[in-house]
């Protein structure tokens, strides 16, 4: 927005026909993670949604086919900001964001700065925990070396060696769908990545990322979403997170033997509890 084009996709519609009126639904605009990866990661999953909602698939800046722009404005705040400026130049009036992983820290920033913008939260696998708690869930689900791995990734070693470690050893962990994630490795092909955003993240901008004194100001109703499973943004992060939010409704659902992403993990489980919170039809809570 402002001094970029950001990339768009739009799956269902907003107006129905319910016999002679025209009933309309809620605006879901989902956000991608990485950071540096783009909406694809959703699709054709999050299509699920067109059910009861209209979905909304946002290229974040410096992502994906949005413009590239430059590192001096890839931050938390601009990215947020430009979540609520496309909002605006759209006309969504009401939207539920859907962050998942660093998409989440996206959308809570955005609720926290401009919490008369945002009808509802869902935050998908979004609180990373401790680095000790990390290296202990990728122990539990890969052994020694997957921790070893972990640990060098995370701790900012940007060898080609590392790096190929992280996706043989490490990436596949992040599921905990029986036999494997099938599309795994056509969903990375797809993504329009740009890894110097994810440099960016790594060396940068993840520890930049600290909303815990900010929380009093979130004021809508918020949906955390975890996986019992995740590797990266553990289950005690997670009830951490909904622990710490006393100013807004606030549900935590920790899905079993689910790894990170829990709609693209869980489908059965997760598209059920967002369609309840956004359209209100049934209490979320646990």
């Amino acid at each position: 927005m402002n001094d970029v084009v950001l990339y768009f996709d739009v799956d269902g519609c907003q107006l129905v026909p319910d016999g002679a009126t025209m009933v309309e639904r809620p605006t879901v605009v989902v956000l991608h993670g990485g950071p540096g990866a783009d909406h694809s990661v959703f699709k054709p999953g999050f299509g699920a949604a067109t059910d009861f909602a209209q979905v909304v698939y946002l290229d974040q800046r410096g992502s994906g086919r949005s413009d590239r722009a430059g590192p001096g404005s890839w931050t938390w705040d601009r990215w947020a900001d430009d979540v609520v400026d496309f909002c605006d130049a759209l006309g969504i009036v009401d939207p539920t964001l859907v962050g998942t992983s660093s998409g989440g820290w996206v959308a809570l920033t955005a609720a926290l700065r401009h919490p008369e913008r945002v009808s509802k939260l869902v935050l998908d696998s979004v609180m990373p925990g401790p680095m000790e708690e990390r290296m202990a869930v990728f122990e539990r689900l890969g052994g020694a070396e997957a921790r070893e791995v972990a640990r060098r990734y995370w701790a900012g070693d940007s060898g080609d060696e590392t790096r190929a470690a992280w996706e043989s050893v490490c990436l596949p962990l992040y599921s905990r769908k029986p036999g494997g994630d099938p599309d795994a490795a056509d969903r990375l092909a797809r993504i329009e990545w740009n890894h110097d955003v994810l440099e960016h993240f790594r060396h940068v901008l993840a520890a930049q990322f600290d909303p815990w004194d900010r929380l009093d100001r979130l004021t809508c109703p918020t949906l955390v979403l975890a996986g019992a499973d995740d590797p990266v943004a553990t289950e005690p992060a997670a009830r951490r997170l909904t622990e710490a939010i006393t100013t807004a409704p606030v549900h935590l659902h920790v899905l079993p033997n689910t790894g990170h992403g829990v709609f693209r993990e869980a489908p059965e489980k997760s598209f059920p509890l967002l369609r309840d919170f956004v359209t209100e039809s049934a209490d979320p809570s646990t």
